[in-house]
Order: C-alpha cells, then structure tokens, then sequence
C-alpha cells in the first residue's frame, strides 16, 4: 500500500476537514495459479469431541513481518505470514496489514475459523513454494486472540491457542533456509514447506489445558507471547476474573509445565499491598470476567491488559503476578445507570507500540446501538505505578464492529453495516476524522 494523494473524510466527522493522504492496495507480483493449500490434521491426545451446543468461537484474523523485512538484501525482505478472516479478499487484505500495524511487502498471514487455521506466507518480490496450509484441530475450536508468530535468529515459532489444547509450531528461519545474501532467484522455498514432518504431539510443544478448579470453560479470548528466556506462555480468563497463565519451558530446555493464577485480592489488600496472585483469594464476581486479552513484552516481564465485564481495564505484571492498574472505561463514556449495572458485552482491546511514543491502548466500548473508540497512552511512574493518559474519545454508529487493528496515530477498523455488507473505516485518532475506505476488488 502507498500513498496516493489527498482524499477528503466522509461520514460524520466530514467536518474535521480533508485527510492528507489516502491509501491504494497495490501487488508486486503476478500470481498465474490459484493458490493450493495443502491440509493437515492435528490429533490432539486426550481432547474430546464437543457436545452438542458447544459454543461457537467468532473467527479471527491477523499477519505478521519479519524483523527485516525492510532491508533491502535481507531474504526476508517483502515477505509475510497472514491469517485471514472469511471475508472478501479485499477486506480481509487489507485488514490483515493493519491488525499487524505493517503496510510492508513481506510475512506471515493467518485466519482462524472453527477448528482450522489458514496459514500463508507472502513475498512480492519472489514466489513462494509450498506457501499455504491448512491445520485442523481434532475436536477442538481455535480460540480468539489465539495465534501468536514471532521470530529468534533459528525459527519462525507459531503459538496457538485452542479450547482444550496449546501448540508450539518451531519452523526454520527463512535466513537458515536461505544464507546468501543476495537472493536472486524467482521462486523460493516457503518455511511452510516441510510442515508435515512437525510431531504436534510432542509433549515439548504441544499440552492439553489442565482442568483446574475456576477456568472458564467457555473463554471467549486469549493471548499468547514468547519471553526473552524463550518460554510459550498462554493466558486464559477464569471463571472468577482472574488470569490463568500456561507455560511451557523453552523448546531446547528440559522443563516443567506450569500453570499460574494471577488473582485479585479484596480491596482492602491491594491499598495496602496491592493485587496478589493465587496465594490470596480476594472478593470477585463473574461480572470481572475478561472480555479481551492483551500483552504487551518489556525486558524480562510481560504485561497481560485484561478488558472485563465490569467494564474496567486492569493491567496485571506477570513477572511479579501482581495487578499493577484498574481503570473504569465508564469513566470515559457517557452512559446511564442500565449500562453501568449490566455486565459488559462486545468490547474489544488492541494495543500498539511505537519506539519513540512508547504503549497505546485502543478500547472499544460496546453498547446498545452505538459504541465508543476511547485511544490511552500508558503512562509510568516510580514505585512501579501505571496510569493512563486519555488521547481521544470517537463514537461509532449503529454498525457491528467485526475487528479493529491499532497504530500511535490511527485505527483501521472492519464493520458489517445493517445490510450485513463488510465495511471498512480508516479513523485518525489525533485529528478526530473517520474515512470510508473504498475497496476494488481484482477479479483476475
């Protein structure tokens, strides 16, 4: 994608005055065959089949760059892995970009939907062999916020997140695929391409999620991230609003399984010792339950953001298993009393790290026939305390919000308007503007 020209704003924001730029998806290559995805079934050891009434897991989407994407003689340049949405494949392109934060020519793609994942690897420079598949889960439903790529100097490690199971996917690194310098050749191999000698049952990689005593049986999101020390870790909401936290060793380590539990103590407790994890049993409700999980990796300690039913924010360390910040969103939002005593349903939470600028959290507060885009910026002071610093405040129409990805200046969010047709909207935050994005679909 680039930029293109001014555009003026439409819809109700027009008057905030015409955008500086506009954006066209452009291709670097022409594709002369229709994709072929190869498939495979992952067997998972002692899951079970899903009973009738089972809920169903809303499907998801996302994409991923290699660190050095942008140089030029690096042989992950111009390449990505995307994960698409059931969508048109114009809106599900162009969404993948941004649920990434990247407008880059090269990395990972995903889609999740029921119990399979779609996983394919890009490049617009060269073609990419054995590029695309599809796992399936035996008996299980991947669930949302549950596929997670990052990249070490050996492998592509893919993190996945199901109803009843976790997965560590090592793949080769393209640069231990490829060591020259310098590719010129047309079409390369994928990291995609020897996938089907993977073990998914080693038990280095692969767990059932433990039946303990509070996890939400029907978590309807999760998060997954890879620590400096190269443990898998997997966040659960549970029952009770607290935070389970599966963590497999590295991969070339010998190691346990472990699972944490980062729970609330009463309020009491926590102004004078803060939030504690599982030792103390505080006062909670399922009203605390988390809607949406989001973490975000400092140096040595990663920050798990939960969005709960009781429309507040808390921000928990796992490194000290203590919750660091609650904030009430309500604060935020005109509301009445109805909403306030409800609990929360529909919100989202999306994050987005700028070098320069440091955290942003995007909330999207849902309610009964509208809802609010309410954009924060993390701020830290001494004695390990957090609060947030309130950017902007945007309210959205009647449309069903299907997803929305983050950036330090913009959002990029994907609707379905009343007549069911997908919708997407470019909104800057700072100049308060939101576009319609018009989208061309190539039939070739």
């Amino acid at each position: 994608m680039c930029p293109v020209g001014p555009r003026g704003c439409g819809g109700k924001m027009a008057a905030a005055g015409a955008m500086e730029r506009s954006f066209l998806e452009i291709s670097g290559a022409e594709r002369e065959r229709p994709r072929h995805f190869r498939e495979f079934t992952v067997y998972g050891v002692g899951t079970v089949n899903a009973v009738v009434g089972a809920v169903k897991y809303s499907e998801s989407a996302g994409g991923f760059y290699y660190l050095e994407s942008g140089k030029l003689f690096s042989v992950t340049r111009n390449r990505f892995i995307h994960c698409a949405l059931h969508l048109p494949s114009f809106c599900k392109y162009l969404l993948n970009f941004y649920m990434s934060g990247m407008v880059v020519d090269t990395g990972i793609k995903w889609k999740t939907s029921g119990d399979t994942l779609e996983l394919v690897e890009e490049s617009l420079d060269v073609n990419l062999l054995n590029n695309a598949v599809h796992l399936k889960f035996q008996n299980c439903s991947i669930l949302p916020g549950g596929v997670h790529v990052s990249e070490t100097q050996n492998h592509v490690i893919i993190l996945i997140v199901t109803n009843q199971t976790v997965h560590r996917l090592l793949l080769p690194h393209p640069s231990r695929m490829y060591r020259s310098e310098l590719v010129t050749e047309s079409q390369m191999q994928s990291i995609f391409t020897d996938i089907g000698r993977v073990d998914f049952r080693d038990p280095c990689n692969y767990q059932l999620i433990p039946t303990v005593p509070g996890l939400s049986p029907n978590s309807s999101t999760s998060a997954a991230w890879l620590s400096s020390d190269g443990e898998a870790l997997f966040a659960l909401p549970s029952a009770s609003g607290g935070i389970f936290v599966l963590k497999l060793p590295p991969h070339d380590l010998p190691g346990m399984v472990s699972v944490v539990e980062l729970k609330q103590s009463s309020v009491m407790q926590r102004l004078l010792i803060g939030w504690m994890p599982t030792a103390i049993r505080g006062d909670q409700g399922p009203s605390d339950r988390p809607l949406s999980l989001a973490v975000h990796c400092v140096e040595h300690d990663a920050f798990i953001f939960a969005l709960c039913q009781d429309h507040k924010l808390r921000m928990w360390s796992f490194k000290d298993q203590m919750c660091l910040m609650v904030a009430d969103m309500l604060e935020y939002v005109p509301v009445n009393k109805d909403l306030r005593l409800a609990a929360g349903t529909g919100h989202k939470l999306r994050l987005a790290y700028s070098p320069s600028l440091g955290l942003y959290l995007g909330v999207y507060m849902h309610a009964p026939k509208h809802g609010q885009f309410c954009i924060f910026q993390l701020v830290s002071t001494e004695n390990n305390r957090y609060s947030l610093d309130h950017i902007s405040s945007l309210f959205t129409s009647q449309e069903t919000l299907v997803d929305f990805a983050l950036t330090s200046t913009d959002i990029w969010a994907l609707w379905h308007d009343a007549e069911n047709q997908t919708v997407v909207k470019y909104i800057n935050f700072e100049q308060r503007c939101i576009c319609r994005v018009f989208l061309r679909q190539d039939d070739s």
